[in-house]
């Protein structure tokens, strides 16, 4: 148990290293962003070892996924590896977070690996959402901001970059909607509604089973 809570403190910390440091970074933000990302791959492999078979799995997935991942920097981010690079990162996180969600089902007590577990899930939702609108939006789907301005326009850029995409996800997941950033292709608003709703059935059902389970545990 101590492992666990080891390995999901190490994912916690690669998933805040993305949000709070990635912007800052200039010239090497994108081998940076897949650093974290690689590491946000091989930390979320190991916040799933409460079964083996479970880890193997996600180890073999994760593995085709790291190369996937870096050919995309090898191919100079051209935009179909970027696709194909992030369509993969996008479909191993859903994994990932389907197994903590049901991990969280499974446990009998509240302890503080489920409630580190808990937060690494909405925050690897954010994630998913930043990928998919970046996808949506390298694919031929634009972010617009107020002025009509085609791509994204946020923080004096005219050149939208992946931190940018990320703010947008979280902002919508959390229901924020300050309005800087808006969706305007068809694609990026059905991502845009996938994140709000999805963020608030998240929270819902996580707090519902953690209180459930609290209580129970209270209780016995």
């Amino acid at each position: 148990m101590e492992k666990l809570t080891r390995n999901n403190i190490v994912l916690l910390g690669c998933l805040s290293v993305l949000i709070i440091f990635l912007p800052f970074l200039t010239s090497s933000r994108s081998l940076f962003l897949h650093l974290l990302l690689s590491a946000i791959i091989v930390s979320g492999v190991y916040s799933c070892a409460f079964q083996k078979r479970t880890q193997r799995i996600l180890a073999t997935v994760g593995a085709i996924t790291l190369v996937v991942t870096w050919l995309d920097i090898i191919f100079g981010q051209a935009d179909v590896f970027r696709i194909v690079a992030f369509g993969a990162i996008f479909a191993f996180i859903c994994a990932i977070v389907f197994f903590l969600v049901r991990h969280i089902a499974r446990s009998k007590n509240v302890t503080s690996t489920i409630i580190i577990s808990a937060i690494n899930g909405y925050l690897l939702m954010g994630l998913l959402g930043a990928l998919l609108l970046d996808i949506a939006d390298t694919a031929g789907g634009s972010l617009t901001a107020g002025s009509g301005t085609p791509g994204i326009k946020f923080a004096g850029s005219a050149v939208p970059v992946f931190h940018d995409y990320l703010y947008f996800s979280f902002v919508t997941l959390t229901t924020l909607g300050y309005g800087d950033i808006t969706p305007a292709s068809v694609a990026t608003k059905s991502v845009a509604l996938m994140i709000a709703v999805g963020g608030q059935f998240y929270l819902t059902i996580l707090i519902a089973m953690l209180v459930g389970k609290y209580l129970s545990q209270k209780n016995r």
